[in-house]
């Protein structure tokens, strides 16, 4: 945006016969630039909560089950022993294991509040391309941070549990290393998802546009925001594949 800004004020320079136009116009763009900027902002701060919200509650949530499972073992093995114990002990043989039994209760309360949780980070996966990789989600994780790094892409936001993560790129116009070509822009909006037997689900959006040398933004067509999507796919997968051979070649 601030590209399309730059070039709109060269034409101002250009055309005196439509300085006045082109001068509304220019300034259109800066209260437009402005606002967006605010908007990415407003959710990097929000995104930033978030985080430390879920962050939070996954601490909790892992000491306090801790906590309960400490309990609940203590509780069994007193138990095991009061069992051998005469007749008089049965009275507190039975209590024990009513606090047993409240406590087996507690700790699968907790295991399904932690699982709302990991499930409570829901993105809307509207268009983009799917894939799973043969990879575990730790894996993949730090591959797609560094894949898109290396591609000049800056990660404006981060949100992550145990078993899912999301990440959204900076608005990138500039020239890249690999993935596209000048003239275009991209944002990636990304998700991975821990899956069963190691494996992890890996889904990939592009916000991809075509830039005119006047500045004017135009929408690429579908089959390029396919193709744009399936190249950071791509490279994420063979930079696994990559890794795993020279992992394999060690032993």
């Amino acid at each position: 945006m601030a590209l399309g800004v730059v070039l709109c004020l060269f034409f101002l320079t250009a055309c005196p016969q439509d300085k006045s136009t082109l001068q509304t116009e220019a300034l259109q763009l800066k209260k437009q630039v402005t606002k967006l900027e605010s908007v990415i902002q407003s959710l990097q701060e929000g995104n930033k909560v978030l985080q430390q919200q879920i962050n939070r509650l996954n601490q909790d949530a892992r000491q306090t089950e801790a906590s309960y499972e400490a309990k609940l073992q203590e509780a069994e093995s007193h138990i095991a022993q009061l069992t051998n114990r005469p007749k008089k002990d049965e009275d507190t043989v039975r209590s024990l294991e009513q606090k047993n039994k409240k406590l087996t209760g507690d700790a699968k309360w907790l295991r399904s509040q932690r699982d709302h949780m990991r499930q409570s980070l829901v993105i809307q996966q509207i268009g983009g391309q799917t894939h799973e990789l043969p990879f575990k989600f730790s894996t993949v994780s730090t591959i797609m941070k560094d894949a898109l790094t290396k591609n000049g892409y800056t990660i404006l936001s981060t949100m992550q549990t145990d078993q899912k993560a999301v990440y959204i790129t900076d608005r990138k116009t500039s020239l890249p290393p690999s993935l596209e070509l000048s003239g275009f822009r991209n944002q990636y909006l990304a998700m991975i998802e821990k899956g069963p037997a190691g494996h992890t689900t890996l889904w990939v959006r592009a916000e991809f546009e075509k830039l005119s040398r006047n500045g004017n933004i135009y929408s690429a067509p579908q089959a390029e925001h396919t193709d744009i999507e399936l190249r950071l796919i791509q490279e994420i997968h063979q930079t696994l594949v990559r890794g795993s051979a020279a992992h394999a070649r060690n032993f």
